[in-house]
């Protein structure tokens, strides 16, 4: 349906087992992640690695127009709310690091009200955008230092459950401590160390909704050191409580029969 202009679909997608797609148009795209099953999801944007791990509810992806994204996932179902924004309503700037896996409430606040036909929401939502990618300007890396970037996240995903310093990125992606922590940033807007807490609590969060773990089974399963210190940085990040999480998040896994 049209909603101010914008153009918004609520969708459910079933999925059988592993697959991908490639999203190449002339208008932006935007994509909140609502609910699902997907236990893997990975995107890329042109030749960056953009997200990879563990989707949660209320996580934003952009797909700019012009550009080639392309995503893998793995689960049975999703369901998620598209809006496909012009060019002439927001402005992406060459070079400004991918939205992926995003996640913001009050943004994701606003795309939900233009789903539900809120007009005034188009542009709260395209000044809230154009905010966002303002603060992510960023320089474009040589592809050698992109690679090297690309499979350094790719590898902290595999030890997300282990303990990872600084040092040890640094050795694997080939760089010094602080030409990593430059470059990563750059190409994130995190620091590895940031990055690495980032994907443990969204794994942590996905084990919250879909197994039946305890908090200090799931905290020893993502790498952090002990039930305390999963729970401070559960208050810290998200403003709650690993077992307030859960309560408020279950219910967003999809089961057979899925609703449109």
């Amino acid at each position: 349906m049209e909603v101010g202009g914008l153009s918004v679909a609520v969708k459910v997608d079933r999925i059988d087992g592993p697959t991908s797609w490639t999203v190449e148009q002339d208008d932006h795209i935007l994509y909140l992640y609502e609910a699902g099953s997907y236990h893997w999801l990975e995107t890329w944007l042109d030749d960056r690695r953009t997200s990879l791990g563990d989707p949660l509810p209320g996580e934003i992806w952009l797909a700019p127009a012009g550009q080639r994204y392309h995503g893998t996932a793995k689960g049975a179902a999703v369901r998620y709310i598209e809006v496909i924004i012009p060019p002439t309503r927001l402005t992406v700037t060459p070079g400004t690091r991918p939205l992926a896996g995003h996640y913001d409430p009050a943004l994701a606040g606003e795309v939900r009200a233009l789903a539900a036909g809120d007009t005034a929401a188009a542009e709260r939502l395209l000044a809230s955008l154009a905010a966002t990618l303002g603060g992510m300007a960023a320089r474009r890396e040589a592809p050698a230092v992109t690679q090297r970037i690309n499979d350094l996240m790719a590898y902290i995903q595999t030890q997300l459950e282990l303990s990872l310093t600084v040092e040890d990125m640094a050795a694997q992606a080939g760089m010094s401590v602080n030409s990593l922590i430059v470059h990563f940033a750059r190409a994130t807007g995190y620091t590895p160390a940031q990055y690495m807490l980032r994907q443990r609590l969204r794994r942590a969060c996905w084990f919250l909704m879909n197994r039946p773990l305890s908090v200090a089974e799931i905290a020893f399963a993502t790498g952090f050191s002990s039930h305390a210190h999963l729970c401070a940085i559960f208050r810290r990040k998200l403003g709650m409580s690993p077992g307030e999480w859960r309560r408020r998040h279950v219910s967003a896994t999809l089961e057979p029969p899925w609703e449109d």
